[in-house]
């Protein structure tokens, strides 16, 4: 990864440490070529040596909005820590894990639909274990609603606090307004999926 040079300002990790507008062009171009957010990651600190500002450089060529790196890094500042020298791609896979490269999609009227139920069926539940929680949380705010609507699925219904009646016909209404999925195995996933919310809402009548 030659031509990545030292243009950020060092900085703690949580820091305002910013990189250089040519960083972040640098990034942008290694994105485009089909390199992943964690190699990009890993390159422009082992070179420059500030993490804090390979982090934002990478985030900013995504187009991760700077108040969300902001806010990232604050909760991801302890990890920093914990890595020493030349472990810079483990941190970058933590740190994609964590979901700090996740970039926000705007979703249409449609898909606003379809998060709004499928949060209705995630509250129905009674109960969300942390793992799932934040993988539920990564796919709504990436717009993966297919995604989401197949993990809230596997998801077990918590007496006495959750809602079976709820959340099956707040899945079912949301499975019905989502796209056909391009993959014929997924599509066929939703289909079935789909159809198993119906009866079970059919049932709790």
């Amino acid at each position: 990864m030659n031509g990545i040079a030292g243009t950020g300002t060092t900085g703690a990790a949580g820091g305002r440490a910013c990189p250089g507008a040519d960083t972040v062009a640098l990034a942008r171009r290694l994105l485009a070529e089909g390199q992943g957010p964690v190699g990009v990651f890993a390159g422009l600190a082992v070179r420059s040596g500030d993490r804090n500002a390979a982090v934002r450089a990478v985030c900013r060529a995504l187009g991760v909005p700077d108040a969300r790196v902001q806010e990232q890094l604050g909760r991801t500042a302890e990890l920093f820590a914990e890595f020493g020298p030349d472990e810079e791609e483990s941190l970058g896979e933590l740190l994609e894990l964590l979901g700090v490269f996740d970039v926000p999609r705007t979703l249409d009227e449609r898909e606003q639909e379809v998060l709004r139920l499928l949060k209705t069926a995630g509250g129905a539940l009674g109960g969300i274990r942390g793992g799932v929680f934040h993988g539920l949380s990564r796919s709504f705010l990436k717009g993966e609603l297919t995604a989401a609507f197949l993990m809230l699925a596997r998801q077990p219904i918590r007496q006495p606090r959750g809602n079976p009646a709820k959340f099956w016909a707040a899945l079912a209404a949301a499975g019905a307004l989502l796209p056909p999925p391009a993959d014929p195995g997924t599509a066929a996933q939703v289909a079935q999926v789909l159809a198993e919310c119906r009866r079970h809402t059919a049932e709790a009548r």
